[in-house]
């Protein structure tokens, strides 16, 4: 194993740095999985052999084997025959597969955050449209329980973070689903975790909570009063506000 592996992989002759959760295999993947999109591991890092790794690792060669497989797929890594396994460029990962998506999300990368802001504003305003159009009563139902949960816990932020940002996502990915469109509801469901923690990070924006709450409520009524054009631009408003918001914490 040459010194640039040795200046990434744990050195601990003790325990494995792997979590307890999910598979062998699974675990290898998420551990070099998200130090690849974390930067880490930058493009161009050749990963340790399959034996230096399995033991820093505490784990089977093959889990090992199996793991370098499932990054290759996802086009994070490219094994070589001979000379390794290296990181490849950014540029070829799979960014709609759901693990790197949800990697992503994990390491709040600002620039992904961004991507996916300006890929909620080219959806999220026509499902709107469309929900305002095809929504049933359950879904309205859900809408309002969960703008109602928005606006329960905005006042007791930073505390009532997660029961916020958990409503607020209910309330998009509903959205999603009420606008009668799989390929969009399968969308929602790509996205569930980067969507999660960007609200997350949006939340904590100064004044971001205080001027998007009124937006959800000028969406849902759209919705529920069946005004397509007002849901569109209600979300489009509510979308372009988070994104301001985003962008002064990133500037702080």
């Amino acid at each position: 194993m040459d010194q640039s592996s040795n200046d990434w992989v744990v050195n601990n002759t003790h325990s494995s740095p792997l979590g307890q959760h999910r598979t062998m295999h699974g675990q290898v993947v998420e551990w070099l999985g998200r130090r690849i999109v974390s930067g880490e591991l930058p493009d161009g890092t050749q990963l340790p052999n399959e034996a230096d790794l399995a033991a820093q690792l505490k784990v089977s060669r093959g889990g090992v084997r199996e793991a370098v497989k499932a990054l290759a797929a996802k086009g994070l890594v490219e094994p070589r025959p001979r000379l390794g396994t290296r990181v490849l460029p950014r540029e070829q990962w799979n960014l709609m597969d759901r693990e790197v998506i949800d990697w992503h999300g994990h390491v709040a990368d600002p620039a992904f955050l961004q991507d996916l802001l300006e890929l909620r504003l080219m959806v999220e305003p026509a499902a709107a449209q469309l929900a305002a159009e095809r929504a049933g009563p359950e879904h309205i139902a859900i809408l309002e329980s969960s703008y109602a949960g928005m606006a329960k816990y905005a006042p007791r932020l930073p505390k009532a973070e997660a029961a916020f940002v958990e409503a607020d996502l209910t309330f998009h990915l509903t959205l999603l689903r009420a606008c009668g469109n799989r390929l969009i509801e399968h969308l929602g469901r790509l996205l569930e975790t980067s969507l999660y923690h960007g609200l997350e990070a949006s939340s904590h924006a100064p004044g971001g909570v205080e001027a998007t709450l009124p937006l959800h409520r000028a969406v849902l009524v759209a919705v529920r009063g069946r005004k397509p054009k007002q849901a569109a631009k209600a979300m489009q408003r509510l979308l372009e506000t988070t994104s301001e918001a985003v962008k002064r914490i990133e500037r702080h």
